[in-house]
This record gives structure tokens, C-alpha cells and sequence, in this order.
């Protein structure tokens, strides 16, 4: 490339050269334009030349540099050695740990707000719609919202959380369809305190107490459409719910998962106590246990009892006993296989012509469900109770299905087939059908 650069170079000095110095009567006209066109052609061809070793060469580079290997990043200098921070003291420990900052004063904290709702539609006959007897009373042959709920919770500051429900539902009717409302009320409001010495938790307000396996899960998460038979006979259909008091929760520093709670409550439910005294208060107590038994599932074990005094004056005391297994598959976590029961005993003084009697009365359920896949579960619940204070007892087989979209959406579809003796002489059959959904945060039922 510089050389042809240089040929061109010395064409154009000797032309000029040569124009300048030589005799002007030596040359025509014609030969000077003979000459200057062919000094053109080839200063062209030169030119042409030049281009194309140009290209050439920017061809050769660009595949070179395309095959070349990426250059080594640069290394990054090494970073500060940490200052050595001594081992933290006993009193270290002991001090109450701030799980996240505070806001700035005058600024609000974050708390997660969530709504979940629920909505039955029972089918059974015209006789049990009559007489209101089915398991949804007062609302046979209907589709109602069960409960629509608010939730409000989060931490409070680092050493308290909190949450509040709202609910709203349609109460069971004793007359014309025209009487059915719906109802709104507060079902939980109360507060956590999580740094209480020897590694206890409380709260107190209004709440769901820890007592039994599904005391504690709302309607809209529970196993089947309604709760097991005992559970609605010895507390109602919502059982042990919005109790207000205080209760105490610890888990001992073992090996083996161990967990105690201790409640004192006024005693408000109508159906099993009903005094709403803390001068005769109900006492609830719990202790649970869990197993991880590896490839071969899990094993919780609960144990409850709660005593208090009945709104005309005896005491009641109910007691406990639950179980519940649970197999997930390898791989993708399905398919699940949970098997549960629990048995409960009551123990009452009631009036009677001849005076006070004591009466004892046993009912349990169990049930187990197989979960095939993210969306379809399959399960069969069957019931056995007697009568908290009359004189009867009942049994019910409930198979179901269940199919969930998401984890915020489920649908299910349960059959009923209820046989009762004595006071709650019947034989009924009824349908369920259920839809709930899940809007905003809402947490995660415990195993």
C-alpha cells in the first residue's frame, strides 16, 4: 500500500518537473493531453488499488477480532479485611434483636392487609329446609356468604405483632326469608408480644385459642365444607371463636418439637360455657407435638382441655385428643397424603327434676385426603358424636372433591349423608358446594 503510494507520488513530481522545465515548442498541444489522460488512468488505477487493499485489510481485522478470546477482566483489588468483632456476651444474647428498622417519626409502618372470601350453597330437601335442621341451619336450599373477611396484621414494633379481622356473614334465620341479614362483627383483634423471658410468647384481645386441631383455621381454610359434627355439637358451628383473654405459648428447648399454650378467657361461647366471667373464667390448655419422620412423612400429635362454667352456673370440661399424618411425594412434592382424626369427651353438670346430673359425652371424626396434583384433591370424612346434654347421638359419611386453579382460588363439591337417633331423630342428605377466594396477603395455615 505505500508503495504504490509512493509510485503515484514521483509520477506526479517528474510530470510537473517536466512541464515546467522542458522546451515549450517541443510539445503540441495533443501530446499534452495525450499525456495528462494517461497519467490519469493511472493515478486512477492506483487509486482503485489502493481501496481495495484498504478493504482487504478491514476484512482480515474484523475475522481476527472476532476469533481473538475475550480478554481477561481485570482483577479487583481485595476488598478491606473486616475489622475482628468480639464474641457477643451473655447480655448480648439476652437483649431483644430489631428485626427491621423503625419508619422516621411521623411516618407510618407498613402493615400487609388481606381479604379472603368464602360462599356456600346447600342442597337438601324441602324437609330439612322446613324444619332447619340441616348443617348449615337456617340456610338450607340457599347460597350465602359464610364469611367475607378482612385481615390486617404486621408488626407492631420489633418486639410485638398484631393483627385484626373483620368478618361479615349471613346468620342462620329463625323466620320468614325476609329476616336473613348480614352480619358484620370483629372476629380477632389482639397483639403479640414475642421477647418474654424464657422464650415465651402471649397475646391478648379477642381471638381463635389454641385448643384441638381446627380451632385455630377459619372457614374459608378448613379440610372440608363444614366442620366435623363433634366439633359443631360440643361448641357450635364456628366452634371456640372470638374469645377474649390472654394466652401464653412456649416451645421447649428440647430436641423434639414440644409446644404449651395456656389461655385464660371469659368463657363467652353460649353452646359449651357461656358464663363471660373472669370471675369463673375458661382455662384452655394445649400441648402438640410434630415427629419428621424423612422420606416417610410427618406425625403431629395434639392434646387439649378446656374447663369453665356454663351461663346456668356447672362447670364443663372438655378434653381432647387429636392426630395428624401427612406423606408428601418425592420430586415435585406430589401427590400428598394426609390422614387425621381426633376425639373429644365432655364432662358437664346439668339440671335436671331430680337435681344436678353429670353427664358424659364422646363424639370424633377422621378423614384423609389425597391430593393428586397442584388442583385436584380427593377425600372422605367420616363422623360419630353423641349429644353435648341430651339424649342422642349422630353419625355422617362426607366424601368430596376438590380443585384448586391457585393457591388463591378453590372450588368444592361435598355430599352429606347424616343419620340421627334420639332428640336428633333424621336421616338427611344434602350438597354442598363451595367457592373461596384470597385477595392481598393472607398467612399461611400452620401444619
Amino acid at each position: 500500500m505505500r508503495t504504490h503510494g509512493r509510485r503515484s507520488i514521483a509520477l506526479l513530481v517528474v510530470l510537473s518537473f517536466s512541464i515546467l522545465t522542458g522546451p515549450a515548442h517541443a510539445q503540441d498541444a495533443d501530446v499534452l493531453r495525450r499525456e495528462l489522460e494517461a497519467l490519469r488512468q493511472q493515478f486512477a488505477t492506483v487509486t482503485q488499488s489502493y481501496e481495495q487493499r484498504l478493504k482487504a485489510l478491514g476484512d482480515r481485522l474484523q475475522q481476527l477480532e472476532g476469533r481473538a478470546a475475550p480478554a481477561a477482566p481485570a482483577l479487583a483489588p481485595p476488598a478491606p479485611r473486616a475489622p475482628a468483632v468480639d464474641a457477643p456476651s451473655l447480655a448480648d444474647l439476652a437483649r431483644p434483636r430489631q428485626p427491621f428498622a423503625l419508619a422516621q417519626p411521623g411516618r407510618a409502618l407498613l402493615f400487609d392487609i388481606g381479604v379472603s372470601g368464602d360462599f356456600v350453597a346447600d342442597f337438601t330437601s324441602a324437609t330439612r329446609e322446613r324444619r332447619h335442621d340441616g348443617t348449615f341451619a337456617g340456610r338450607e336450599n340457599r347460597l350465602f356468604p359464610r364469611e367475607v373477611e378482612l385481615g390486617l396484621f404486621g408488626r407492631v414494633d420489633p418486639y410485638a405483632s398484631a393483627v385484626v379481622r373483620i368478618s361479615a356473614g349471613e346468620e342462620p334465620s329463625e323466620g320468614a326469608s325476609s329476616s336473613r341479614e348480614v352480619i358484620v362483627r370483629l372476629d380477632e383483634a389482639n397483639a403479640t408480644l414475642l421477647d418474654l423471658p424464657l422464650g415465651t410468647t402471649a397475646r391478648f384481645g379477642l381471638m381463635r385459642p389454641r385448643f384441638g386441631t381446627l380451632n385455630t383455621i377459619h372457614q374459608d381454610d378448613l379440610p372440608q365444607v363444614d366442620r366435623p359434627n363433634v366439633l359443631s355439637r360440643f361448641f357450635g358451628e364456628e366452634q371456640l371463636d372470638g374469645e377474649r383473654g390472654v394466652e401464653a405459648f412456649w416451645v421447649l428447648p428440647v430436641s423434639i418439637y414440644h409446644e404449651l399454650s395456656l389461655g385464660i378467657f371469659d368463657g363467652d361461647n353460649e353452646t359449651a360455657f357461656g358464663r363471660g366471667s373472669l370471675r369463673d373464667p375458661l382455662l384452655i390448655g394445649r400441648w402438640r407435638t410434630f415427629f419428621e419422620l424423612e422420606e416417610r412423612g410427618g406425625l403431629q400429635l395434639d392434646a387439649s382441655a378446656a374447663t369453665g362454667i356454663t351461663a346456668d352456673g356447672h362447670r364443663n370440661t372438655v378434653v381432647g385428643l387429636g392426630a395428624k399424618y401427612k406423606w408428601i411425594g418425592a420430586g415435585s412434592g406430589f401427590p400428598v397424603l394426609t390422614l387425621a382424626a381426633e376425639g373429644l369427651g365432655s364432662f358437664r353438670v346439668v339440671d335436671t327434676s331430680g337435681g344436678d346430673r353429670h353427664v358424659e359425652r364422646w363424639g370424633a371424626y377422621a378423614y384423609t385426603q389425597y391430593d393428586v396434583d397442584r388442583r385436584w384433591a380427593a377425600g372422605l370424612r367420616g363422623d360419630w358424636t353423641e349429644l353435648p346434654v341430651e339424649r342422642g347421638r349422630e353419625w355422617a359419611l362426607s366424601p368430596y372433591v376438590q380443585f384448586k386453579p391457585s393457591e388463591f382460588l378453590r372450588f368444592r363439591l361435598q355430599y352429606k349423608h347424616t343419620e340421627g337417633r334420639g332428640v336428633v331423630e333424621r336421616s338427611a342428605d344434602e350438597v354442598f358446594l363451595q367457592g373461596s377466594f384470597i385477595l392481598g396477603a393472607h398467612p399461611t395455615e400452620r401444619f
